[in-house]
């Protein structure tokens, strides 16, 4: 049981770095997108992002699934 927890608490915090991450990533592919006259490596660089934009993401979406698997496991155990 205590494991859960240090486990969602473990996971929470990882998510928000993720959230963090991905915030700053899509601002700056954005930033790249809006200064136009796109050379071979501005468009690296923003498909490089994008990459790690939709990892980071479906990242979030594996942890956001671990929390609510966790929070399963305790809420049956504590019935």
């Amino acid at each position: 049981m205590k494991y859960l927890e240090e486990s969602n608490k473990n996971l929470i915090s990882l998510r928000t770095s993720l959230i963090a991450t991905v915030v700053v990533l899509t601002g700056g592919i954005v930033g790249l997108i809006l200064t136009g006259n796109y050379s071979l490596g501005k468009l690296f660089w923003i498909v490089l992002g994008v990459y790690f934009d939709f990892l980071f993401i479906c990242n979030i979406i594996n942890i956001n699934k671990n929390i609510d698997n966790n929070i399963g496991v305790i809420k049956n155990e504590y019935k």
